[in-house]
């Protein structure tokens, strides 16, 4: 699976998914992506067919677009690293597609469902089992 971290990923998260056999690119040092906006990450992405990793909502607004997976992390989990190797070892590149992954209070929820009712607007998450 290829994996293009956000900028506000720290590198030694990089260090860490590629000894555990993924493809990583990180924004500041891909030559395409460093100072483009989030669309233009956001497509550079696709056509590498690359999951977005990010530790802020930047991405959230863009899930809507097609994508190969976006995955929030939250910046204050103790062990986001595990948490984000195991929601990562559940799934291939091609299963990542459309997808929108939010790992929060070491739990990760899968965006499955998107619906509006006159001026509400719906969300429905399913849980995904994290060890």
């Amino acid at each position: 699976m290829r994996l293009l971290l956000d900028e506000n990923v720290p590198i030694n998260l990089k260090k860490i998914l590629s000894r555990a056999g993924f493809d990583v690119g990180h924004v500041l040092y891909e030559k395409k992506c460093k100072g483009k906006s989030d669309i233009e990450i956001l497509e550079y992405a696709l056509k590498n067919k690359m999951s977005i990793v990010s530790f802020d909502s930047d991405f959230c607004s863009l899930r809507k677009r097609e994508h190969y997976g976006i995955i929030k992390v939250d910046s204050r989990l103790k062990n986001k690293e595990e948490a984000l190797l195991e929601l990562l070892k559940m799934y291939k590149t091609e299963d990542m597609k459309e997808k929108y992954f939010q790992i929060d209070r070491e739990k990760a929820f899968l965006e499955i469902k998107k619906y509006a009712r006159k001026r509400h607007f719906f969300k429905q998450y399913q849980k995904i089992p994290i060890p």
